[in-house]
This record gives structure tokens, sequence and C-alpha cells, in this order.
């Protein structure tokens, strides 16, 4: 089968954007809500269970101690036995972990339930990465990731008013259950609606099974052992990177909203709605960053490294600068826009460097990484607060943005010295 056989200028049918996209997307985006809702809740999950700041700071990272767990042996799962299965029932194991956290008020059984939930998102990621390799044709799959990528900001955008509200109306407790049920009806969508690969899935056309089949290998390494991942400098390069960069975007999501919270002395629902503000800049910005990568030739690292410059010194200025609700937020957003507006671009970048037989393994190795700054960042923000206010220590994250940037300015000179001197690189795109 040749890719010349096919005029990509004629329809060829969207299932696998209609389907697999769409469903993809709604379940990141409740599962990010599951892990994410929790920083709306806890200044009174502090208040009710009279915890301090760095046993909150805990709480906020004990997701990341079980989602570190089961990042490259989730994708490992996910390529021998297929995504959907392994999907499908971490969605449903999450929406279980995240109604649990609303019924349980003991601080070492809640700990658990976070961990448990962690493990099971923990998985699905690196599934993904390989519906993104079966499903979406090379020059597809850029978008396809960033589709998936929009549910981190906008999940916040629909989560912090929907999770403000509910605790001003039936208390933050039946808030978790409420907004983990989603999580489970997914999962078992998932595990109806979509299949492994195109090849062998009955509700798309033959047209269209030909088409992704014969372009889906484009933007991909040749297939090698897990091995070469492991010995090459970019992989861990890319790991320290998104450790400094996960680090500032999870402790921004789950800490903001406590300082938020210090502006409305009562009730929660104007907190959740402020609190969307930036994720909204930060869906906007995403969309509009990943547009332009896409049409220019320089790397898709600067699309990256930039913004969260930017951000780092949004985050600076929001701790020097007069404490005002109407400051905070106006840097807040420019910090949002910033952390999420490479999130796509990063992920289709560092796909590519994989060999496509590893891409789950090699996403789940990265994610590690990238977990440990989830670790670190929460409890960091809790540990160095100066009494019982987040905000004083808010801002050294604006310098692990700094660190981030750097790292990928390497990587970035790296590249380009190679791309300059010819020389053939699998891990470099």
């Amino acid at each position: 089968m040749t890719t010349q056989a096919y005029d990509v200028d004629r329809p060829v049918g969207r299932s696998r954007w209609t389907r697999i996209g769409v469903i993809v997307f709604i379940s990141y985006l409740v599962a990010f809500a599951d892990r994410s809702n929790i920083g709306v809740a806890a200044p009174l999950i502090a208040r009710d269970l009279a915890l301090d700041m760095r046993v909150i700071g805990t709480l906020l990272s004990a997701f990341f101690w079980g989602y570190v767990l089961t990042q490259i042996p989730g994708g490992a799962v996910a390529q021998r036995i297929g995504p959907r299965r392994v999907v499908g029932f971490a969605l449903i194991t999450t929406g279980i972990a995240a109604c649990l956290t609303g019924v349980i008020s003991n601080l070492h059984a809640l700990l658990f339930v976070r961990v448990l939930l962690g493990i099971a998102e923990g998985v699905i990621w690196p599934s993904f990465a390989i519906l993104f390799i079966q499903w979406f044709p090379g020059e597809e799959r850029g978008r396809a990731v960033s589709v998936a990528q929009y549910a981190m900001p906008i999940s916040t955008v629909v989560m912090a008013p929907l999770a403000g509200w509910m605790i001003d109306v039936v208390q933050w407790q039946m808030m978790f259950v409420l907004q983990g049920i989603p999580a489970i009806v997914m999962g078992l969508a998932f595990l109806r609606y979509v299949s492994d690969d195109p090849a062998t899935d009955k509700r798309i056309s033959e047209r269209e099974r030909e088409y992704i089949l014969s372009r889906r290998n484009h933007g991909t390494s040749q297939n090698s052992g897990f091995a070469s991942v492991l010995t090459h400098p970019a992989v861990w390069l890319l790991g320290l990177a998104s450790f400094f960069w996960i680090m500032v975007i999870f402790s921004f999501g789950l800490w903001m909203p406590s300082l938020i919270k210090s502006f409305f002395p009562h009730g929660y629902s104007s907190t959740g709605v402020f609190t969307a503000i930036p994720f909204v800049f930060g869906a906007l910005s995403m969309y509009l960053n990943a547009r332009f990568s896409d049409r220019t030739r320089v790397s898709r690292g600067w699309f990256v490294a930039l913004p969260i410059s930017v951000a780092g010194f949004a985050l600076l200025a929001q701790h020097y600068g007069p404490q005002t609700l109407m400051w905070s937020v106006v840097m807040f957003s420019v910090a949002g826009a910033g952390l999420y507006s490479g999130a796509g671009t990063w992920w289709s970048w560092a796909i590519s460097m994989f060999p496509r037989n590893q891409a789950g393994a090699a996403v789940g190795l990265m994610n590690i990484f990238a977990s440990c700054g989830g670790i670190v960042g929460p409890m960091a923000v809790g540990y160095f607060a100066q009494g019982a206010s987040a905000a004083s220590s808010f801002y050294i994250l604006g310098y692990a943005l700094f660190a981030g940037a750097a790292v990928m300015l390497v990587l970035i000179a790296l590249s380009s010295r190679r791309t300059v001197s010819h020389e053939p690189d699998v891990a470099f795109h």
C-alpha cells in the first residue's frame, strides 16, 4: 500500500476525530478534573481536618506518589494488551477513587485514596500515546495531541466554578462524589466505543482505514528496543525539563484556588469563577501556539521555552507586586497562558522522538520525571509557606520555570547542531 494512492484533498471520513478524538478528549477532561478539584476544596479540608499548610501540601502531592508508579508499566501493558482496556478500567477506578475522596474523613485513608487515584490515572496518558500513533496519520498527530491537551486547562475552566458552586450548595464531600461519577461513565464508554487499532475497527469506512494505515508511520522513528530510549541523552533532558515544567503546572492548579480564596472570606462560588479565568487564557494560548508552531520551521522547543519563561516572570510579578485581587488575577492569567501554551506542541514533538513501538513506555518514562515534579511542587509550596498563607512561597515556582526553560534551550541547541551537521539521530525531528 502506498501513500500515493490517496488524494489527501479528497474526504476520507472523520471517524478518527469524531469518535476516537472526542472520547479521548472527554475522558482526559473528566480524569483531569478529578485530580485537580481537590485544590478548590483544600481550604475547607484543612479547616475540617485541622491540617496545616505542610500537611495540605503533602495531601495535594499524594496523587503523584501513585501516578509515578504506573507510567512505564502502564505504557508497556497498553502496548501489549491494547490501550482500550487499560484506559477503560483506569477511568472506572479513577471515578471510584474520586468518589471515595468525598466520604473519607481520616487523613491517612484520604492519602491512600489519592495515591490510588494517581495509580489509576498514571496509565492513561501513555496509553493515549499509543492511540495517537495507531489512529492518526503523522501530519495529523500534532493536532490530535493538542486536542487531548486542551483538556488540562478546559477541565479547570469547567470544574472550578462548578466545584465552587457545589461546595456552597452540597458541601465539599458531595462535590467529590458528583464529580467522580462522570469518570466511571467515560470508562464504560471507552470500553464500548474505542478500538485499539483502525485495522480491526468495524465502525470506520474502508477508505478511512486505508488512509490511516498508509500514513500513520509518518513522523515516527523506526521500531527499536527500549534500551535505545534509555541510552539517549535527549530523553533524559526531556524528562528533566518535564520535571520543572509539570512541577509548576500542577502546583499552580492545586494551590492557586487557595490564594484566590484569601480575597473572598465567604463562599466558594466566586473563588471557582476567578480560578477559572487563567485557564481560559491557557486554553486559548495553547490553540494559538500550536497553530503558529505548525506553520514555522523553527524548533518546536522555542514554542515551549519562551512561553514558560514569560509565565515565570508573571509569577514573580504576582508575588512582588500589589497584593490585590485584580493584580493577582492578571498575573495568574499571564502565567496560565505561558504554562499551557506549549503543552500540545511539546508532546507532539516528544512523541516523534521515540521509536514507534516504544511510544507508550517512553512517554511513561518522561511522565515519571513529570510526576516527581508533581510530588515536589505542591509540597515545596506548603513547606516554605509562612504561617497559613501559601502566597508567601508561590514565587518559587517562577524560578523553577526558568530552570525548565534553561534545559529546553540545551535541547534546542543540541537539535540545531545535529541538523546543521546532518548527523542522523532518531531522537530529534
